[in-house]
């Protein structure tokens, strides 16, 4: 055993520092609760003795109306040049700029990082921490940027004090990778092969989120860490098991740390921050208990129940069955309710329902979530700018958490900005749209910026902010057709003004306005035909008037006077 615990790798032993830390500040239960709640898992642990519980889940809906709101609001990255001096070199670097953001628009999509980042936004509302990890492709030849959803309970500070990452001192991120994968990564890495035989499956799964539906895993698996640290003003890694080294110490050449992450609500000593479930707890159980005490109270008193004195009763059998007779035994008539009647329900007060209902009313209040809050408005019955108006005035409580997911899109921009110059040995190929004025068509061609051109650039990062909410974009929609309608715009200024989203089939447009591009430049192309040929004509018929002249001695001048029926003034008169 001792000689087990002397290969412990250090990365390892810092992780279990971490996980101590972790342990003593209740972070696995709190986290593991808080998913619970918001899932409606609400009574675990509960001795309810046969009783049915009733879950009014207040957390969700509240979660859900909070994380919507900061949703709406779509983010753009934006490259540009303001940051430069001098007028010239902010002109030249501006087309550059343009061509970055299109290829930050293409590596957005093409990884999916708009679904990552609305992930980390639902982590941080309920678990106060949303983590984004970025790495390059192992391909050298490869630009690609890949990113990755990391939980509260995988990542581990060097400073649990610091809510910025870029001042750790080190992050170490867990990691569950199958023992296989694992193995020939660090063969890849040249590891020896000694060491690889150490990469074992392990059941170190305590600390994973989802770890209750982790105790059975189909193939062998094991923990793996990544230590990133900063050295020389440059972030390094190293990765580990706990008795392997799968990756050695690397250079990643970059500044930055390559993780992102969105805190719900700054908490001061924090590196975590504070969600929004956390504190909803103790009212929702109180208003679960209440409503099923409500339920059990009128299930005991509120109903009528049958009392019988089944002494008299033949049948006894048939008093819990429907449409059947009820034998009694030696009665009068006047006798029988003395046998068989029913106690009357008891009445119930309305303290528990208005102590619930308050409960429910207050807790949304406070969470900034009532029904006025969430802009309740008939669509039928106002302006799509009037709703839009509602929604506003009512999300002034949220915009702490619009200005962090704001902030959360320029972290991982300036980090895509380090690691693409980091890995573009070999330059980088953008495109560039260039405008062809004379065919009035769009025209993309390639660009090729090299290593140390890229080097030198330290572009200035901005994020557009443009409202996506229905009533958002019904509102534009309609601002775009009046000022169609008005001639302020023409067809092709306004089909290009429509956001992508728009409810208007924005492509289908576009279609229609390239196909009036290729008509419009096939009838040019005739109109210049038929005009080169009406020229050819002219000329042919020139030439024929001069020939006609030569052999009549009548001049060309002589002759259109003779056509239009004008007599010719002879020759010896005009010499007199």
């Amino acid at each position: 055993m001792k000689k087990k615990e002397q290969n412990i790798t250090t990365v390892w032993q810092e992780y279990q520092r971490g996980v101590d830390y972790n342990y003593q500040h209740h972070l696995y239960e709190k986290s593991k609760r808080n998913y619970n709640f918001y899932h409606g898992n609400q009574w675990e642990g509960a001795k309810l003795q046969g009783i049915q519980p009733i879950t009014l889940n207040i957390i969700k809906s509240i979660v859900k109306y909070k994380v919507g709101v900061v949703k709406t609001n779509s983010y753009q990255i934006f490259f540009n040049s303001d940051t430069y001096e001098n007028q010239d070199q902010r002109q030249k670097l501006q087309d550059i700029c343009d061509m970055m953001n299109r290829y930050a628009n293409r590596v957005w999509e093409k990884n999916k990082v708009n679904k990552i980042v609305r992930n980390c936004i639902n982590d941080a509302c309920i678990d106060n921490e949303g983590i984004i990890y970025f790495y390059s492709d192992p391909d050298p030849k490869s630009n690609n940027i890949f990113c990755e959803q990391v939980d509260r309970t995988n990542i581990y500070y060097g400073n649990e004090n610091d809510d910025d990452i870029q001042n750790q001192p080190y992050i170490i991120i867990s990691f569950r990778r199958t023992v296989e994968e694992v193995k020939e990564e660090a063969r890849a890495n040249e590891i020896d092969e000694k060491e690889i035989d150490l990469i074992v499956e392990d059941q170190d799964i305590e600390e994973q989120s989802g770890r209750d539906l982790r105790t059975t895993e189909i193939s062998p698996m094991c923990l793996v860490l990544l230590k990133l640290y900063k050295k020389n003003g440059k972030i390094w890694a190293k990765k580990c098991t706990k008795l392997a080294t799968v990756m050695k110490d690397t250079c990643l050449e970059i500044s930055l740390y390559p993780v992102a992450h969105v805190l719900w609500e700054r908490v001061k000593g924090s590196a975590r921050g504070q969600g929004e479930v956390e504190y909803l707890i103790p009212n929702q159980i109180e208003i679960n208990k209440t409503a099923t005490r409500r339920a059990l109270v009128i299930k005991l008193v509120a109903f009528p129940k049958l009392v019988a004195n089944t002494k008299y009763i033949s049948n006894p059998k048939a008093i819990n069955k429907v449409g059947t007779t009820i034998e009694v035994n030696e009665l009068n008539a006047d006798d029988v309710n003395k046998v068989v009647n029913y106690l009357h329900p008891a009445s119930i007060g309305p303290d528990a329902y208005n102590l619930q209902k308050e409960l429910e009313d207050e807790t949304q209040n406070l969470a900034g979530a009532s029904d006025t809050a969430t802009g309740n408005v008939d669509p039928t019955q106002a302006a799509g700018k009037a709703i839009l108006a509602v929604q506003q005035a009512s999300q002034q409580p949220i915009n702490e958490q619009v200005e962090a997911y704001k902030d959360f899109i320029e972290d991982i921009a300036r980090i895509w900005f380090e690691m693409l110059k980091a890995n573009s040995i070999k330059g980088i190929v953008l495109t560039r749209e260039t405008k062809d004025y004379t065919t009035n068509t769009t025209v993309e061609e390639p660009y090729k910026i090299s290593y140390k051109e890229l080097q030198k650039y330290d572009f200035d990062i901005k994020i557009d902010v443009t409202p996506r909410s229905a009533f958002d974009k019904y509102a534009m929609e309609l601002s775009l057709e009046n000022l169609l309608a008005s001639n302020q715009i023409n067809f092709e200024e306004y089909v290009n003004s429509l956001p992508d989203d728009a409810t208007m089939p924005k492509s289908r447009l576009k279609e229609i306005l390239k196909d009036r591009e290729e008509k419009e430049k096939v009838f040019n192309e005739i109109e210049k035909t038929a005009n080169a040929l009406n020229g050819a004509m002219e000329q042919v018929m020139a030439q024929q008037e001069m020939n006609n002249a030569q052999q009549t001695g009548v001049s060309p001048e002589e002759a259109n006077m003779v056509n239009e029926g004008q007599a010719p003034v002879p020759t010896q008169q005009i010499q007199q």
